[in-house]
Order: structure tokens, then C-alpha cells, then sequence
């Protein structure tokens, strides 16, 4: 809801890269709450990218998915991961 509220996001054009991922990360709003905010613990920023990159090769490997929303994504402490809480897929081209 934040998120949304705020407009607080990246965009790219896949397929991603590593830095693209990163930067991603990097760019939001948000970015120094992922990273340990007035004395906060800091988020597994490690696995929020490799979220990145995972989906964005899901969304290569399988063209006949049109839109992806995970909300929330929580980021957990380092080297515990993220978890998505939520997940919505529209699928077109197959048919129905």
C-alpha cells in the first residue's frame, strides 16, 4: 500500500542484468529502509535482488504470462530471504 501510495518505483526494460537489479534496489524511496534505517535492522537486500532477477527470468521463460503483481514482498533479515505474501498472474495467448 506504501508503495503504491507513494509511487515509490523502479522500472526497466527486460531482460535484467545483475546492476539492473541493484539499481533498482538502490533507486527507491525506500532504499534506506532496506538497508538498516536510525538504528533498524537492515533487509536481505542479497535476496530482494535475487527476486528481481528470478522473476524477471520467469517472465522470459514463460511469454504467455501479460503481468506479475507479488504485494507484499517482505524482506526479511539478512540471509533469511523474502517472502512473497501475495501473488496475482494474468496468463494471454494460451486460449482462454
Amino acid at each position: 500500500v506504501n508503495v503504491e501510495l507513494l509511487r515509490d518505483v523502479s522500472v526497466r526494460v527486460h531482460p535484467l542484468r545483475d546492476i539492473d537489479a541493484a539499481e533498482m534496489l538502490d533507486e527507491i524511496r525506500g532504499a534506506p529502509l532496506l538497508r538498516g534505517y536510525r538504528g533498524q535492522p537492515a533487509g536481505d537486500v542479497a535476496a530482494a535482488q535475487e527476486l528481481i532477477l528470478r522473476v524477471s527470468t520467469l517472465l522470459g521463460d514463460l511469454p504467455w504470462i501479460a503481468e506479475l503483481d507479488l504485494n507484499p514482498v517482505k524482506v526479511m533479515p539478512p540471509g533469511q530471504g523474502v517472502v512473497a505474501v501475495d501473488a496475482r498472474i494474468r496468463v494471454a495467448g494460451l486460449g482462454f
